[in-house]
């Protein structure tokens, strides 16, 4: 959900994700991680720790997949490409193993923490 705020009376949009462990906050275009000082984060990835799911790091537009369903990956390969604000951003596969699950299509607004992928771990 996008939110907005006043700064100095200028308005100013941006949206929070709280993580199991990070925060991420998306302000005017840019991504901002605060980690979890317990744990460490992957966050920087879109993803969450432990587990296979590929999220948008912020919101914006599905430009295009870089894999299908089924297809083999390496840990922090890019598998998609997001664009926010006229910037491209790469989200990664957090592990090695297959693509499980597509959950959103090329053309696609997302929000930020909307899970993109699922990568099952490899055997």
């Amino acid at each position: 959900m996008m939110n907005y705020i006043e700064i100095a009376g200028k308005r100013h949009r941006y949206c929070v994700l709280h993580g199991r462990d990070s925060i991420t906050v998306w302000l005017d275009g840019r991504t901002y991680y605060v980690p979890n000082s317990r744990r460490t984060h992957s966050a920087q990835h879109g993803t969450t720790s432990g587990s296979g799911e590929v999220s948008a790091l912020m919101p914006g537009k599905l430009l295009r997949l870089e894999v299908a369903v089924g297809d083999t990956v390496a840990a922090k390969q890019p598998v998609a490409i997001m664009e926010s604000m006229k910037m491209e951003t790469a989200l990664y596969a957090p592990m090695a193993g297959r693509v499980s699950e597509i959950r959103c299509e090329p053309g696609q607004t997302v929000d930020m923490g909307q899970v993109v992928l699922v990568i099952e771990e490899g055997k």
